[in-house]
């Protein structure tokens, strides 16, 4: 029997509740709770483009789902203090309930859930790359170069950091993707904890051999859902981008503005 569409309601319960608590979802796959524990956040974005609509706009125009998906995502940050852009540390318990709270919105559908399992036995970062290309492969049609560039990008901000060096890692990947053509969005969020270590030299890097779990979440944004809830959910999230979501979630910032940002800073120049 297929599950009835979300109400108003849902959404309402969803957007003033500061539990964060996911009773009726399967048990999420397990995310360190150690403080010492670092989280390293690269975001990314497939075939979506910013409209920077405001207003019911927002979300009961489909064309404007990618804003509306970051609105969304954007909001579930600020309620959990998810702000992997103020740092590496003291972020796993706000990522655990960041996803908890992501995995509950009425609007998303979890159709992929499932970890795959890798082994190092060489701190060579091509070989992490190549298992985690892997892991997309047949669950989402993701942009290779996108991946890659991302994956570069969370190792440099380890190796850059003032941290120790040695210690676990969360690594985590999220996107919004699009497809040519058709309205329909997929979230996705992957994530693998590893260990690091300092060599001899005194370069950070991944210790070996480990072994390490991908954890593959992909959500199927319900665009119908989202345009005939549009007036209720404008009301409860207000306005938003894509890009205010990727600045907020990226380990050392995302775009320096968001184009409401830039917006804003054009209209008081004109005043």
């Amino acid at each position: 029997m297929a599950e009835s569409a979300p109400k108003t309601e849902d959404y309402t319960r969803w957007a003033t509740d500061h539990t964060h608590h996911a009773s009726h979802l399967p048990e999420s796959p397990p995310i360190p709770h150690d403080s010492n524990t670092l989280l390293v956040s690269q975001p990314f974005t497939q075939n979506v483009k910013a409209t920077c609509a405001t207003g019911v706009s927002l979300f009961n125009d489909p064309r404007n789902h990618p804003d509306a998906v970051g609105t969304i995502l954007t909001y579930a940050a600020k309620q959990t203090n998810f702000c992997p852009s103020e740092g590496l540390a003291g972020q796993i318990e706000q990522f655990h309930k960041y996803i908890t709270k992501v995995s509950t919105f009425p609007g998303f559908m979890l159709t992929f859930d499932k970890p795959t399992s890798h082994e190092i036995t060489t701190d060579n970062l091509t070989l992490m790359i190549d298992d985690i290309i892997r892991a997309y492969e047949g669950v989402v049609d993701a942009d290779i170069t996108k991946i890659v560039s991302s994956i570069e990008a969370m190792a440099n901000s380890i190796i850059n950091s003032s941290s120790s060096g040695a210690g676990p890692v969360l690594f985590t990947q999220m996107t919004i993707m699009g497809n040519s053509g058709d309205p329909s969005l997929l979230l996705t969020i992957f994530y693998t904890t590893l260990q690091m270590k300092v060599s001899t030299s005194g370069k950070k890097t991944i210790a070996s051999p480990q072994s390490y779990t991908i954890h593959r979440k992909v959500f199927e944004v319900l665009t119908a859902s989202l345009v005939a809830n549009a007036e209720a959910l404008f009301k409860l999230l207000g306005n938003g981008t894509f890009e205010e979501w990727l600045k907020r979630v990226t380990s050392g910032g995302g775009p320096k503005l968001s184009c409401l940002e830039e917006r804003h800073l054009d209209a008081k120049k004109e005043t």
